[in-house]
């Protein structure tokens, strides 16, 4: 992290560039092929990359890409939202077991952090986030179809949630599996106390050893890029505490690289210039952002079977043809619109050394390009899921 002495002393403009050292070099500033100037991947492609170990050739890896999709020209920019019957109010209050060292409090630029560790998890941990976390649950839950899971899974007796935030998947599986007994797990002690009586919470931190006395038919864990920095190491302790051959673990997560497939979305924006400022301080803090298109081959290497993955297109506002993918765009707007500050604020200070106020201004112009439907982007969110074998 920059010291006080280098920190730029100006506030930068509403486009700036990093404030210390060269901006980070990107696959997304390489120019487009000569062949297809005006069918720009952005950045080129790479989801598509053959799994290359024996591990991966062996255990029978399906991915499917995201469709392509079709800007809507027409003047209409809004469409309905589409709320369900999930439950998105906000969630937090304590949990009923805790870890003194876990649910230390740090307050920093005016929010709340999680303390353990230096604040190891580096979105804020308050009010404002958590209410973030359920609206972005139910992202998740329309994008599965309105469904919690995709895994072919039966007969479920014990069902963990890795990093399970305010609680609201696990509250939701744990009513739709009665005969099953769940297990909620975060570093933060935000979930509420009212639950399902066959659901309940702990804090720990899961990237350590894990010390279950039983294991579980079903592991879920969504959304939790940016959190975890050994990833083989979940999947291998997360297969050892697979019950049996039947059991599996789901991961649903973004690959948080920005997409444009025509060119419409500029190297020099405000949203590509975040998007490699977020990558550039996440790799030196240790919590790479695009792990989740390496997960069907983590998988592998730890011995899952029968591996399934699934892209869906999170488009960056309404700017898609297809009426679910508008839905999907207006969710994905608010909720990036309404978290990237969070996100970045952390990150930006701690590591790039800017300031709380740089941070924010930039953000100005990152929400507007959010918002501008000429900028045909777009997030992959990825379903991941594998069997013990």
């Amino acid at each position: 992290m920059a010291d006080a002495e280098n920190k730029p002393t100006t506030a930068p403009d509403t486009n700036p560039a990093p404030p210390t050292g060269d901006a980070p070099v990107s696959p997304a500033k390489e120019p487009p092929p000569a062949s297809s100037p005006t069918a720009t991947t952005f950045p080129p492609a790479r989801d598509g990359a053959p799994l290359n170990t024996a591990a991966a050739a062996a255990a029978v890896v399906t991915i499917a890409v995201a469709e392509e999709l079709q800007p809507d020209d027409s003047d209409e920019v809004d469409s309905t939202f589409d709320d369900g019957d999930s439950a998105i109010a906000s969630l937090h209050s304590s949990t009923t077991s805790l870890r003194d060292e876990l649910i230390l409090q740090v307050k920093e630029h005016g929010r709340q952090y999680q303390g353990y560790l230096e604040a190891k998890y580096v979105l804020p941990m308050d009010e404002q986030e958590l209410e973030r976390l359920d609206f972005q649950c139910h992202l998740v839950w329309l994008t599965l179809d309105k469904q919690h899971s995709t895994a072919p899974i039966q007969n479920i007796q014990r069902a963990l949630d890795v990093g399970c935030g305010t609680g609201i998947w696990a509250i939701e599986f744990a009513d739709e599996h009665p005969e099953a007994e769940v297990l909620g797990v975060d570093l933060a002690p935000v979930q509420p106390q009212c639950v399902p009586p066959n659901l309940i919470f702990e804090v720990d931190d899961l990237e350590q050893p894990w010390n279950f006395t039983q294991r579980f038919d079903y592991i879920h864990c969504q959304l939790m890029i940016g959190a975890f920095q050994d990833w083989p190491k979940f999947f291998r302790q997360s297969r050892e505490f697979l019950a049996g051959p039947n059991s599996y673990t789901e991961v649903h997560d973004i690959d948080f690289f920005i997409r444009c497939d025509d060119g419409t979305l500029p190297p020099d924006s405000a949203l590509a210039k975040w998007h490699e400022l977020m990558h550039d301080a996440a790799n030196k803090a240790g919590f790479p952002l695009d792990a989740i298109n390496r997960v069907p081959e983590m998988m592998a290497d730890a011995g899952y079977v029968d591996i399934v993955a699934r892209q869906v297109k999170w488009p960056i506002n309404t700017w898609p043809r297809d009426p679910k993918h508008k839905e999907l765009g207006k969710w994905a707007h608010e909720n990036f619109s309404w978290g990237c500050e969070s996100m970045s604020l952390a990150l930006f200070t701690r590591v790039l050394g800017w300031s709380a106020d740089e941070v924010r201004i930039f953000m100005i112009s990152v929400r507007k390009d959010l918002r501008d439907r000429k900028l045909h982007a777009y997030w992959n969110f990825w379903i991941v899921y594998g069997r013990r074998g």
